[in-house]
């Protein structure tokens, strides 16, 4: 008989229990739902937060017209609260603004299905697999490496979504999870644009806005890069190796029985599809499809137009040399952009917090008291303020170009004001776009990274939303505390 001190094995298996359903809702539960809620509370804000702008003017950043705010021209003005009658129009607002991305994704969801189709994928994988041997957990860091360098250097973001078909099922054939193909992913494209080195939409643009040299200050940059670059490819290989020892400990586990089927996955060689001279073919013609896309990127400035063009072609050109009749290739095409409808339509909701905050008239009101509050903190705290500030606005406006436009004419001058280097705060600015928008509930491309890897969304929210909290905040506020003490200019 349990004395009163000691629960009983009921009451020890409750709280269990009830983190059991919880868990179980959550994975009912639609991320559209999440975000209709958000768009709810934000829409009730609308109703309480005061309106107020900041005076705004165009001018050439970078090679772009841009619009700027006026620093110390903060006005209050009457809020427009956000009622049904203002909101009817917004998603459709939101699909529009975000169509060219839209169309991206399913074009490139549905050209990489096809490929995948023709087992070219499969056979090419199963042979670097042969080769590598039990080499396999090195890949993990080179890959999280050169994503990040991408992202980095260039700004490579939502244009490294369809990568994602080929790392998840290299990673499978290796002995891995699903999951362990999205942290590599996603997490190296996020911290990467994050701590950029030459981003420019981050570095450049901000640096523009501050008034700091073109590219100064890059060896402390380059510093952050390889600090942040091989602490994520440490916790994603910790992961890894967890659950190509123990399976049953993966976060996609249920999941991985389909994906394995679907992407043609296994790591039993005898499953493979046998190399042939189409696939060699179909290979080489993928490769230099990406080979392409990278050069278009980095000398060529290409936007979605162009990068939505030439996934249409290699969804054709590909597949067909690959092996697939025309009839075969367009119905994998057409099935590849049905999967990741739902990650088009979360997108384009995604969109709709901005539109409700932005027409309320209350966006500049926020940032204006984020603002304000720094004159009031010691020196010490003030690039950790701008830090939060910046990581506010950006999960906000889901835009780098965006928030810095935004926030840097309000940050620089009050740099000014307390003798701040603007070297930092460009610094607390870029790292803060790392800081939430890759984990958020109402983050369209990791749902849809999530989608086309299939995996759960939620439970790769809590596993992201863990490491953002205990792993890159804190090295992101130790660094800027590093450069504080070294007045890094």
């Amino acid at each position: 008989m349990p004395t009163t001190s000691e629960p009983t094995l009921e009451q020890q298996a409750l709280p269990a229990s009830f983190r059991q359903r919880v868990v179980s809702a959550m994975a009912r539960v639609s991320p559209l739902v999440i975000v209709f809620l958000l768009c709810v509370l934000c829409a009730l804000l609308t109703f309480v937060i005061p309106g107020g702008l900041f005076e705004r003017r165009t001018m050439d950043v970078m090679g772009q017209m841009r619009s700027i705010v006026v620093p110390g021209s903060f006005h209050y003005v009457a809020s427009v609260p956000q009622g049904f009658r203002e909101l009817w129009t917004v998603f459709m607002r939101g699909a529009v603004a975000g169509a060219d991305r839209s169309f991206v994704i399913m074009l490139s969801a549905g050209a990489m299905t096809a490929v995948i189709a023709t087992g070219a994928i499969d056979a090419g994988i199963h042979l670097l697999v042969r080769r590598t041997g039990r080499y396999g957990i090195a890949f993990i860091p080179v890959i999280v490496f050169a994503l990040g360098s991408c992202a980095a250097t260039f700004g490579m973001y939502e244009e490294a979504i369809p990568f994602i078909l080929v790392i998840t099922p290299l990673m499978l054939t290796m002995g891995f999870d699903s999951m362990s193909a999205v942290f590599i992913m996603y997490w190296s494209i996020a911290v990467g644009f994050a701590c950029g080195i030459t981003n420019p939409y981050t570095v450049a643009i901000g640096q523009a806005l501050a008034g700091v040299p073109l590219y100064s200050g890059t060896a402390f940059r380059v510093l952050c890069f390889m600090v942040f670059m091989s602490i994520t490819s440490v916790v994603v290989m910790r992961y890894a190796s967890r659950v190509r020892k123990d399976p049953s400990r993966s976060l996609s586990a249920a999941e991985d029985v389909e994906n394995r089927r679907r992407l043609r996955a296994s790591p039993d060689a005898s499953t493979a599809a046998p190399m042939t001279a189409r696939r060699v073919l179909a290979l080489l013609l993928l490769a230099g499809g990406f080979t392409i896309l990278m050069a278009g990127l980095l000398w060529r400035g290409w936007g979605f137009v162009e990068i939505g063009a030439l996934f249409f072609w290699i969804g054709i050109v590909v597949p067909v040399a690959g092996g697939l009749s025309v009839t075969e290739m367009i119905d994998r095409n057409i099935e590849g952009m049905r999967s990741v409808m739902i990650a088009v339509i979360m997108m384009s909701a995604a969109q709709v917090v901005y539109f409700i905050l932005h027409d309320a008239q209350i966006l500049d009101t926020i940032l204006n008291y984020f603002a304000g509050y720094l004159t009031r903190v010691p020196g010490f705290v003030v690039a950790y303020v701008m830090f939060g500030t910046s990581a506010i606005m950006a999960a906000l406006l889901g835009s780098a170009s965006g928030t810095a436009a935004t926030v840097m004419p309000v940050l620089a001058p009050l740099a000014d004001v307390l003798h701040f280097s603007k070297q930092i705060v460009v610094l607390a600015f870029q790292m803060a776009s790392g800081a939430f928008n890759f984990w958020m509930p109402w983050d369209g491309i990791a749902f849809t990274i999530c989608s086309m890897a299939g995996v759960n969304f939620f439970k790769y929210i809590k596993a992201s939303a863990k490491f953002a909290v205990l792993v890159y905040v804190p090295v992101a506020l130790l660094l800027l505390a590093l450069a504080v003490q070294i007045a890094y200019r």
